[in-house]
């Protein structure tokens, strides 16, 4: 099985999420003091899978990669795609959805293998929603 030095798995079952989110319409947005989108609906069901709570924070992409790196965020969406720049910053996750040739992808912080692998297995079984949630978005 995976390791997670940190043991983030582990501390967000029945637990806390602590997410990171960059405002990217329509995978992420957050209007009325809810995170609404593709990526925190997707989040959330993950969240309940684990029997864990979210703590939302909103920030630029540059201070949430920053903070995922020292731990200070579990993961990051944004409407991530696998050509981030800051993917030397952060793991990311098998992409979840593909349009045209944007694959993306979700971000957790490096080194938590076992979160990721888990995050993986998620997403992976949530493509077919997310295709549809993403259809249904276009005007």
């Amino acid at each position: 099985m995976p390791y997670d030095p940190e043991g983030t798995l582990e501390r967000v079952q029945n637990g806390t999420i602590r997410a990171g989110i960059s405002l990217n319409p329509p995978w992420t947005d957050f209007t009325s003091g809810e995170a609404v989108g593709l990526e925190p609906q997707l989040l959330n069901k993950f969240a309940e899978q684990l029997n864990a709570r979210i703590e939302w924070t909103v920030d630029s992409e540059s201070d949430l990669f920053r903070a995922l790196k020292h731990r200070q965020l579990d993961v990051v969406i944004g409407g991530l795609t696998s050509s981030t720049p800051w993917s030397k910053q952060a793991a990311l996750s098998r992409p979840y959805l593909t349009i045209g040739n944007d694959e993306h992808v979700i971000a957790v912080p490096q080194g938590e293998n076992r979160w990721l692998l888990e995050f993986d297995r998620f997403l992976q079984s949530q493509r077919r929603e997310a295709e549809r949630y993403y259809e249904g978005e276009q005007p």
